[in-house]
Order: C-alpha cells, then sequence, then structure tokens
C-alpha cells in the first residue's frame, strides 16, 4: 500500500469510527444505513436506527415505519421498487411488497440479521447478504447458503449483472461466483466506501481522495464527477429516476438532478436570509469558498496530496460552532494561531464588518443545535451527545 493509501485508510478510520462530537451532533438522521427508491414519490426511503423515512428532493422528512431496533440493511428490487428487503438486529430477512409499509419475516433460516443486502439485477429471486461472511438466496431471501468469507475490510457490496462488487477501505473487489472468491476490481488501493451497480452495467462509486466516480462494465473505465463532499465520505447510494440519493458518514443526505456531477443537501439548515447573512454569502464566496468549500462543507482530499492541514467544514459538521463570534471573527481578520496554517490574516482585504457579515452567514448553515450550543457551551451534556 502506497503512502497517499495508508494514511488515507488512517483518515478514513478517523471518519468513521472516531467521529469528533461536532459531527455527530448536527446530524438530525444520525447514522444513516442504506437508501432505496421510494416507490410512488420522487424521494428516497432512508434506513436509520428509528425505522424508515421518506426524504423528498425539497428537504420535506416524514417516517414511514417506526421499529425498535430500526433497520439496518435496506435493498429494492431492480425491477419493482414495490418489493423491498431489509433487516434489523434481529427477525432475518423482512420483505415488503407496498414499498416499505408493511412488513413481513421472509427468512426461514439463515443469519438473524444482514449488516448490507443487494438483489441480482437480472434475477430478482437472487439475493445477497453480509453477516459473518457472504450468503445468497436463490429463492427470494427464504433460505441462505453462505457462500464464503466477505472481503477484509468490507464497506458495502453491489450486485451487478456480471457478479457482486465489494467495496472496502484497500480498494474495490469483484467476485463472479456469489462472494466465494474476490478479485481485485482496481490497481488503486485506496478506500471505497460505496459501490452501486445498476441493471445496465453502470457503476458508480466513492473512491476517498477521488470523490464520486461513474463507470461500465466491462472496461471500468472510471471517469471522476465530483469531488464536492469535504472530509464526509459517501456511504450508500440509491436511484429513483433521473436522481441520485446519497448519505455520508455522518448521515447527511445529498441529491443529484445530473447524474453525480453536482450534489445539493437535502434540508438542513435555513440558510441565509437576513441582509448582513446574504452580504456574507457573498463575502465568503469571494474569499473562503475555495478553501473551504460550497456553502461551508470543507476542503476535500485529494488522491496523492497531503491530508495534512485540510481546510475544515464551516458548517455546523466540524468544530466551527465550538467558538464564539468572537474568536470566528479574529480568525478570519488575524488568521490562524497554529504555526504554519494556510489560515491567513483577511484584516487587509476585510474590515470588521465583513469579518461579522462572514460569521453571520457561517451561522445561516448550523443547524438548531450548533446554535443553541455555540462557543464554550459545546461541552455541555446536553450538547456532547446526539
Amino acid at each position: 500500500m502506497n503512502a497517499f493509501a495508508l494514511l488515507a485508510t488512517r483518515y478514513l478510520a478517523g471518519l468513521l469510527f472516531v467521529v469528533p462530537l461536532a459531527a455527530v451532533a448536527a446530524p438530525e438522521m444520525g447514522r444513516i444505513f442504506a437508501l432505496a427508491p421510494a416507490s410512488g414519490s420522487d424521494g428516497v426511503l432512508v434506513a436509520n436506527k428509528q425505522g424508515l423515512y421518506l426524504a423528498q428532493p425539497d428537504g420535506r422528512l416524514s417516517l414511514r415505519v417506526k421499529r425498535d431496533g430500526g433497520f439496518v440493511a435496506l435493498a429494492a428490487d431492480p425491477s419493482d421498487a414495490q418489493i423491498l428487503y431489509a433487516s434489523g438486529a434481529s427477525d432475518g430477512l423482512l420483505r415488503s411488497d407496498d414499498g416499505g409499509s408493511q412488513w413481513q419475516r421472509q427468512s426461514q433460516g439463515g443469519p438473524d440479521s444482514f449488516t448490507a443486502l443487494t438483489v441480482s439485477p437480472t434475477d430478482g429471486k437472487r439475493l445477497y447478504g453480509v453477516a459473518d461472511g457472504i450468503y445468497q438466496s436463490t429463492d427470494g431471501g427464504r433460505t441462505w447458503t453462505r457462500s464464503g468469507d466477505a472481503p477484509e475490510k468490507l464497506m458495502n457490496i453491489s450486485a451487478s449483472p456480471s457478479g457482486l462488487y465489494a467495496g472496502t477501505e484497500e480498494g474495490l473487489r469483484f467476485s463472479t461466483d456469489g462472494g466465494s472468491s474476490w478479485r481485485p476490481a482496481s490497481m488503486l488501493r485506496i478506500p471505497v466506501t460505496m459501490v452501486s451497480a445498476e441493471p445496465d452495467g453502470t457503476l458508480y462509486s466513492f473512491q476517498f481522495g477521488q470523490g464520486f466516480l461513474k463507470a461500465h462494465e466491462p472496461e471500468l473505465a472510471w471517469t471522476p464527477l465530483a469531488n464536492s463532499f469535504g472530509g464526509q465520505a459517501i456511504m450508500v447510494m440509491a436511484r429513483n429516476g433521473t436522481r441520485l440519493f446519497a448519505a455520508t458518514h455522518i448521515g447527511r443526505l445529498f441529491v443529484s438532478a445530473d447524474d453525480g456531477r453536482s450534489w445539493q443537501a437535502i434540508s438542513g439548515a435555513r440558510g441565509p436570509q437576513s441582509a448582513a447573512e446574504k452580504r456574507g454569502e457573498k463575502l465568503f464566496a469571494e474569499n473562503c469558498q475555495a478553501c473551504h468549500g460550497a456553502v461551508g462543507i470543507g476542503e476535500a482530499p485529494q488522491f496523492g496530496k497531503s491530508l495534512q492541514g485540510l481546510a475544515p467544514a464551516l458548517d455546523d459538521t466540524a468544530h466551527a460552532w465550538h467558538h464564539s463570534d468572537q474568536q470566528l471573527q479574529n480568525t478570519i481578520l488575524k488568521g490562524s494561531p497554529v504555526p504554519n496554517s494556510r489560515m491567513v490574516a483577511f484584516e487587509g482585504r476585510l474590515s470588521a464588518r465583513d469579518a461579522e457579515d462572514v460569521v453571520a452567514y457561517m451561522k445561516s448553515l448550523w443547524n438548531e443545535r450548533a446554535l443553541r450550543c455555540q462557543g464554550a457551551k459545546h461541552m455541555d451534556p446536553g450538547c456532547m451527545t446526539h
């Protein structure tokens, strides 16, 4: 493994398993385990620890099904989105024939819980699941056989017309025998946090340091589409019609209407409304966005470049809200006190009033918890837990 891949894996491990308190507190959905197209809607079904939500592209969010322990895996039949398969912490495989409103136990044996599920695009009765290995069903999930071991450091799986793909922390893997054996599907051994296959052989993936990419079987020549998620990593994806939906490791939802080239956050903070916030938005775009990303999402890692000193997110997903207004304004005008920081002083370009407006804009990107817990209050018990 090259130096970048090693650093990327360590960085990713920090994102996924040692998430800063700020990142834990910010998302309202908590961890999102899976997405599936919402039949009869232009939205997406979201599986989390509460149950199943319906998220619309305009930000509307409604609880579809509440379930003790929620859903930890979810997959739709590619030929009929009304047919869904899911798994919780127990009860084996569940099935819904009405788009997720009603569920019944489907499996008559096999694992008591799956952490990931996918349905073959060429045979709706062939399912794959991840438990203590890779499991396969050829009868719509009623019975299961263990195909083999899962690849090491597995992130997720997705069935394509030609086989089974696995995103892992050490690259993309491919199996033509239902998960009995695996081979590298890419020469790059960098973390692939998400892979999603479509019935026509189109593949999407999120690769650390490269962002969101697209390819087609069998060549798998990956085309970069977007690397605009800051320090967030896409973990799961689903398509509904012409829209792509994605969820990151901190539970943020995004939607794309142009095949993944640009993305917009679903719901979230209110955005700039006051005159000061709108002035700050313009100043931010002119002076801050180049490093800190659109709407303050942070600087994205770049393959082959150092991961040290990336510009942090200034929305509510990192640590900006741990600081008071005055501290934030001082950093803008005086620069960062950290040695060798890229955050230079802007007092030669921005006035004190400008700095106030930029901070006002930043705070329009924060959720209610970040606003309530700003500054020293972020250490209060009610602000340190989700």
